[in-house]
């Protein structure tokens, strides 16, 4: 019945506010690019010719659309497939592909109390599980359909077979563990680091001493039944990794690239090692959790025993890698944030159970009292935090965004058909090149001729951020978001001229309106210019 109510409250936090921001992203860009590409597979395109992701997800995605399409009508076109449907109301798909972004994230609860039930016995795992039914940063990315989210699920499933095969001793486990592994690897190309898992996992589930200590033996099982179910798995997921290699190897090498070199919020970032840990995870979790995670790692580290040895490399080695990039986002840190509570988890347990055999039996029981209580303190402490923010997140889905607002406001003011140039996380606009989709749906929405304004990137030539280009397109009005402009001047030696160009537009253009969150609103500042 704990478990059940646990499972009921983390899926009330991902549910409620799901359809918030529909038909418009607002909750998280990259979702678009899922949906595009699992839209795209649902139409029969198999090739998703896109691999900054690998490609299950996708798949994944692209079979529950395609049952979406056979119940939903939508009013443009015969099916929300069409161009027509994910142009002008793409609503039921951004809501199918967050539905199972949040059952990943239930079923991620489950399998951590699974996963606790394994390694440290069923009370730690349900300590685990409540704690990563409030996670803040768990509960966000339960919201919106993108890769983080299964792939912890699926890193976790393959958690849960690896420790209860190291527990058992089952070398077929291991084989389904690594299958799991391969497939969250397919979700998300960091989760390949489960085979720091599986190593010691394997060693444990080999019972036998003497093919352990064989390294033909050990390292032949290591590669039959680790490295062939890994490869496998992640191969079932991204078959065009092999299917269209050079396009594969491009964006893959293009994503590392990326994330080692930094960009956009993340110039003055620091140490990775110390960001990761004093912003990311203290922001994510709270101090006193994160300081209680902590101890519990260390703890594991002092006990080492199976389940220890099995669990912490991984953590630590994750970790490592991570912190290593200069792209620092908190929702990489994801995949081991459910570790880190289980962890926790298992020392309030330690502390709990904690009494001295040399006290009398008297002074023995009240020394348990004592610990339990202090046990519970601590835990109570450690929640609270992580409850109140993930319960403000939630009902803060609700409201109009700025941009919606803005796109209201520059409907009504600025004229038809106007060149208007907008940033990633500007207004959404109707371009002009849209309006037929929106006739055939019986709309007449107001459209304008939009000059898309893309994201700065460091030590990359960027012609578009300068008015002179803008007027050379005939740019009227511009749209600039906070989302954009407050990191470049952030950083205004790494992008000067992105920086000169804001500079310019504040002092030589009009600011006709700037829209700001209020009450009961999110988004970013939106402030619009006339040339």
């Amino acid at each position: 019945m704990l478990l059940v109510g646990i499972l009921v409250l983390g899926t009330w936090l991902r549910v409620r506010g799901l359809a918030w921001g529909l038909p418009y992203g607002f909750q998280n860009p990259d979702e678009s690019v899922v949906i595009a590409r699992a839209v795209r597979i649902a139409r029969g395109h198999v090739n998703p010719e896109f691999f900054a992701y690998p490609s299950l997800l996708f798949y994944v995605l692209g079979a529950v659309l395609r049952g979406v399409a056979v119940v939903v009508r939508p009013a443009a076109g015969d099916s929300v497939l069409s161009p027509a449907a994910l142009v002008v109301d793409p609503s039921p798909l951004y809501v199918a592909g967050r539905i199972l972004s949040a059952s990943c994230g239930v079923i991620s609860v489950y399998l951590v109390f699974r996963l606790g039930r394994e390694t440290y016995g069923r009370a730690a795992g349900l300590l685990a599980a409540l704690l990563l039914a409030v996670e803040p940063l768990h509960v966000r990315y339960s919201h919106v359909a993108v890769t983080d989210v299964p792939a912890v699920t699926l890193g976790l499933a393959a958690l849960v077979l690896f420790a209860r095969a190291a527990r058992v001793g089952s070398t077929r486990l291991i084989a389904w563990g690594a299958l799991a592994a391969g497939l969250a690897t397919s979700t998300k190309y960091n989760l390949a680091l489960l085979v720091v898992a599986a190593v010691p996992a394997l060693w444990f589930a080999l019972r036998d001493p003497a093919r352990r200590r064989s390294p033909n033996g050990y390292l032949g099982s290591l590669v039959v039944l680790v490295g062939g179910p890994m490869l496998g798995g992640f191969l079932a997921g991204t078959p065009f990794a092999v299917l269209d290699p050079f396009h594969f190897l491009g964006d893959y090498w293009r994503v590392q690239h990326t994330v080692g070199r930094g960009w956009l919020g993340f110039e003055h970032a620091g140490n990775g090692y110390w960001y990761n840990l004093a912003t990311n995870l203290a922001g994510s979790l709270g101090v006193i959790l994160l300081v209680v995670c902590l101890a519990g790692l260390c703890y594991a580290v002092w006990c080492h025993r199976r389940p220890d040895i099995v669990l912490v490399p991984y953590v630590l080695v994750y970790y490592l890698y991570v912190s290593s990039w200069h792209q620092l986002q908190d929702r990489y840190l994801l995949p081991i944030v459910p570790l880190l509570l289980l962890l926790a988890s298992r020392l309030c347990m330690a502390l709990a159970r904690a009494t001295s055999c040399r006290l009398a039996p008297a002074s023995r029981r009240r020394l348990a009292l004592a610990t339990t209580v202090a046990a519970a303190l601590v835990f109570a402490a450690a929640l609270a935090l992580p409850l109140r923010t993930s319960v403000t997140y939630v009902r803060g889905l609700r409201g109009d965004d700025t941009r919606a607002v803005a796109k209201t406001w520059i409907e009504r003011h600025l004229p038809a058909d106007s060149v208007v140039a907008t940033d990633v996380y500007g207004p959404p606009l109707v371009p002009r090149i849209f309006r037929d989709y929106y006739r055939d749906a019986g709309r007449r929405p107001v459209t304008y001729h939009v000059v898309s304004l893309q994201l700065p990137e460091p030590g990359v030539e960027d012609d578009e951020h300068t008015l002179e280009f803008l007027r050379e397109r005939g740019v009227r009005y511009v749209a600039v978001s906070s989302g954009v402009y407050d990191r470049v001047l952030a950083a205004p030696e790494t992008y000067p001229a992105q920086a000169d160009f804001y500079r310019r537009l504040g002092r030589e253009a009009e600011r006709l309106a700037t829209f700001s969150a209020g009450r009961g609103q999110r988004g970013p500042t939106i402030t619009v210019y006339e040339l």
